[in-house]
């Protein structure tokens, strides 16, 4: 059974308790219903009254050290408290919180016994928790008003401002000592009429409102704020003020915007990229559909002209869908950091003439002058990645002559821009008079998976991948890639990188006792590019070189030439008017056999040569022109036939034919169809071969006859064991021959570390899939080191 309210007030002792007097107990009892306590000289509690509501009871601090009921933090105020009441003070007032979490206020003084000896403490406690919670809660939210940077502010109903904190004056810019900040001054007017208007009645209808606008700063610099207002309520629930908090959302607007963009940017990318799969397929399946379609023509056809055409076009779409898969491949290895570059000394001339005679003859289909401004002072021999700046290059002028109507001008400009040593700086320049380029579209021209417009890639075809690895290619280089356009006025494609010159090597010279003075050139193009670069190189040889445009007025200038005669002509197979052929019986007609006539042309020459040699031509040289083209020519015409070239080298390689007839090679291929191509490719060579089906029957043809076997060509993915565990199983053999014989791998995997790995596990070398027959007779002829020249 419970006690009653009485027995819980008025008890005054406890099991422990102190058996003194308690009168004074109960006479502050009266004044103090909350709790008195009494404690001995060393702080110990020896009786105690409380109410039934205080967190703790009496029997839970008889016998303990007082100051133990407050939390760790308040106990050294306690502490002192109490020692300054020891000392002599006339009485202890303090504030602390209990273990159990309720605020107390104490009242503490010390007393005696009827001797007069100091006998301990006696004091009261009363709950202040409620109003310190309160106070706690104003404290902070003072704080945060105070301190905090967002607009905060308290008005009447009337407008009148009660209360505005530091951050309004900070947003806005203003001085507190200013005063209240007017709204016709901080807000614009659309802002204010919403507040007065949608504002208020929100407020007042439903206790708050929130809306957008612009805060107006003291030197008139708008930012844009979240305004929101509550209602301030009495007890009958009428707002009586009206609170206002402004934030400033410029940084969350510019997030906003961030995350938009980049929501934004990563839909394009994903449009990009479904595009570009969408494109891939078509760009696929197009060259696919040829190859598919043009051996079903072959094959169902008994003619043999026919034959020999669907088979050219075949091999022609299957070379073109190469290209596709070695420009996903290139840009799968840049997306993967995993692109290399490999460089060598190499004949930067004849690599330009490789790679224009390809690009050329779809120049020649679309009639397009593609002209080569080459300086003479680009070294011949450079050392740099030969592959990938010619990728680049190539790239380059077939986008240029893509883009570039018929009968066009495509010019591919090098000069050099700076020697320091050994090291040149070269400015490579494509330009072209084709369809352009927006600043726009400019934008996205080096992003992978993008073309510069979605109606290219429907007009045009092509993946736009292209010069997005042209880009990484010279940006690797430690070059860089730019380009000027406008829409409608062509395009010039820019990239400058640095390159080492290498000495020797071939070099175009004009033969040393050719009398300058005795030389005299007239050169007939009807493109004015052409004719320009004319007079650019002959000039750097301090040749004389006029130019004519067209027949009429080349031979104007023949029959009306003051001081010496023309001897040397380069002339234009197709010439507006008057052709080429037409012209040179003309000239041969007035001058006589002391004319040397150069045709030009970017056609094949043997369609015209018949007429051409029957006219008077003496020479042919193609299109587009190279400076050593032009100084060799000239010098045969001269008279220097027996002229030596510098160092004794040959401008180009005599053609090689292999013969590996002492020769036995062990092909590992486990599928059919590659194994008949290496046949084919093979033939001419009279090489024997021997193949196996997978890397176990290898391993086991090889160890049943070591030294029949000169040289090992080694798939990599077949069944049963693959390329590296045969490799590895073949060196292990105990004999000499195993560790000797060369093995090259021959694999589609063309990663550098799937280079390294064959390497690694014992192999000598590595080919690419598919298979080309020039790199393949190379690796021949490198360990089989048998070929002849002729």
């Amino acid at each position: 059974m419970g006690k009653t309210e009485d027995e819980i007030i008025t008890e005054e002792t406890v099991p422990g308790a102190d058996s003194m007097d308690m009168g004074w107990m109960a006479s502050f009892w009266e004044a103090f219903t909350e709790c008195v306590v009494q404690m001995d000289a060393q702080y110990v509690v020896t009786n105690i009254r409380c109410r039934a509501e205080c967190d703790f009871l009496m029997a839970e601090l008889i016998g303990k050290w007082f100051p133990d009921f407050a939390i760790e933090k308040d106990k050294p105020l306690v502490l002192n408290e109490l020692d300054q009441l020891k000392a002599g003070a006339q009485y202890a007032r303090f504030q602390c919180q209990s273990k159990a979490g309720s605020y107390y206020r104490w009242t503490l003084v010390a007393f005696h016994d009827k001797g007069g000896a100091f006998s301990g403490y006696r004091g009261v406690a009363v709950d202040v928790t409620e109003q310190t919670l309160k106070e706690i809660t104003l404290n902070w939210q003072r704080a945060i008003m105070e301190g905090g940077r967002d607009f905060v502010s308290i008005a009447d109903m009337e407008g009148k401002e009660l209360y505005t904190n530091p951050g309004a004056y900070k947003m806005t810019g203003y001085d507190p000592a200013s005063g209240a900040l007017p709204p016709e001054l901080i807000f614009t007017p659309e802002h204010l009429e919403a507040v007065r208007g949608e504002g208020l009645e929100s407020v007042i209808a439903n206790g708050v409102w929130t809306g957008w606008g612009n805060l107006v700063q003291k030197d008139g610099t708008l930012i844009p704020i979240e305004h929101s207002m509550f209602s301030v309520r009495n007890d009958l629930d009428e707002t009586i003020l009206i609170a206002t908090i402004i934030r400033d959302i410029t940084v969350f607007q510019e997030h906003e915007r961030t995350l938009e963009e980049a929501r934004k940017a990563a839909e394009l990318a994903n449009n990009a990229k479904s595009e570009f799969l969408s494109r891939m397929s078509h760009e696929i399946r197009t060259p696919m559909n040829a190859i598919i379609g043009m051996i079903n023509i072959g094959l169902n056809t008994g003619d043999i002209d026919r034959k020999n055409y669907c088979f050219t076009r075949a091999d022609n779409a299957s070379k073109h869908l190469l290209g596709i898969i070695n420009d996903i491949l290139d840009m799968s290895k840049i997306e993967a950091d995993r692109f290399e570059l490999s460089y060598s000394v190499f004949d930067f001339e004849k690599a330009l003439r490789d790679i224009t005679s390809m690009v050329n003859v779809s120049a020649v289909e679309k009639q397009q002058n593609l002209v080569i401004d080459l300086s003479y002072d680009v070294p011949s021999y450079i050392l740099s990645d030969e592959l990938r700046l010619s990728q680049v290059i190539t790239n380059l002028l077939t986008n240029a002559i893509k883009f570039t109507p018929e009968k066009g001008t495509i010019i591919l400009s090098i000069h050099k821009t700076e020697e320091i040593d050994d090291e040149v700086s070269l400015l490579f320049e494509v330009s072209d008079t084709g369809i352009g380029i927006s600043k726009e579209q400019q934008i996205r021209l080096f992003t992978p998976f993008n073309q510069a417009d979605s109606d290219i890639a429907l007009n045009f075809g092509g993946l736009g991948l292209g010069l997005a690895i042209s880009k990484r290619i010279v940006e690797l280089m430690d070059g860089e890639m730019w380009v000027e356009s406008e829409l409608g006025k062509g395009a010039r494609f820019f990239f400058i990188l640095k390159t080492k010159k290498v000495e020797g090597g071939y070099r175009a010279e004009l033969y040393k006792k050719i009398n300058l003075g005795k030389v005299r050139i007239l050169a007939v193009d009807d493109s004015e590019e052409t004719r320009d670069y004319f007079k650019h190189v002959m000039g750097a040889f301090n040749l004389q070189c006029d130019v004519a445009r067209d027949g009429p007025q080349a031979l104007h200038m023949v029959k009306n030439h003051s001081g010496k005669p023309y001897n040397i002509f380069f002339v234009d197979w197709k010439l507006p008017g008057m052709d080429g052929i037409e012209l040179t019986r003309r000239i041969k007609e007035i001058n006589g056999e002391n004319s040397n006539v150069i045709m030009i042309s970017a056609s094949d020459w043997s369609s015209i040569e018949s007429e051409a040699v029957t006219a008077g031509v003496d020479h042919f040289i193609a299109k587009p022109l190279f400076p050593s083209t032009l100084i060799d020519t000239i010098n045969i015409c001269m008279g220097a036939e027996a002229y030596e070239p510098i160092n004794g080298i040959e401008q180009e390689s005599p053609v090689r034919l292999f013969d590996f007839s002492e020769h036995t090679i062990l092909i590992a291929e486990d599928v059919e169809i590659n194994r008949e191509i290496m046949s084919a490719i093979l033939t001419e060579s009279e090489v024997s071969i021997e193949y196996a089906e997978n890397g176990k029957e290898a391993v086991s043809l090889f160890n049943a006859n070591p030294d029949k076997y000169d040289l090992i060509l080694m798939d990599i993915n077949m069944p049963e064991m693959d390329g590296y565990e045969a490799t590895r199983s073949i060196r292990a053999l105990n004999h000499s021959r195993a560790k000797e014989i060369p093995i090259v791998a021959m694999t589609a995997n063309v990663f550098k570390e799937d280079i390294e790995r064959c390497l690694a596990s014992g192999m000598n070398d590595h080919t690419g899939k598919p298979i080309d027959s020039d790199d393949l007779f190379r690796h021949l002829d490198k360990y089989l080191k048998n070929s002849v020249s002729i």
